[in-house]
């Protein structure tokens, strides 16, 4: 989405266009051309971290999903069962504490990283707007 604003340095820089040596373009024509530039890259930037944000936020879902999968969508025994991991943690010493916080640390990263992986050609196809081809078919 383009905004076309015309600011008192803009009308100034088109009163008095001067020409580049290299490329022939004028002073606001290589304006445009920046704005156009820094349009896609804020453009970009904002999806990717949308991207990122709900390949994290689908990565701290998978541990509530798998608990209710083996509490078989049963909340008392969902809550029984992160009242025992709770327990467990308090009653743990500093390095099982730690061995348990870096292997939660490693399935978080495992588990963004293998959705962003499987999430990236759509990402990639809405970026540059072309459409996402899959295999499927045969």
């Amino acid at each position: 989405m383009n905004m076309h604003i015309s600011t008192p340095v803009d009308r100034a820089l088109a009163a008095a266009p001067t020409r580049d040596k290299h490329t022939g373009a004028t002073l606001p024509q290589r304006l445009a051309r920046w704005r156009r530039h820094s349009a896609d890259i804020a453009y970009i930037s904002l999806k990717a971290c949308g991207f990122l944000g709900t390949c994290w936020l689908m990565a701290f879902g998978l541990p509530l999903l798998f608990f209710l999968a083996i509490s078989g969508g049963n909340l008392d025994v969902l809550f029984w069962q992160v009242d025992n991991l709770a327990a467990r943690w308090i009653a743990a010493d500093a390095a099982r504490k730690i061995a348990f916080s870096q292997t939660v640390q490693v399935v978080l990263i495992s588990s963004t990283t293998l959705i962003a992986m499987w999430r990236l050609p759509a990402f990639l196809a809405d970026v540059t707007g072309s459409p996402v081809q899959r295999d499927d078919a045969r």
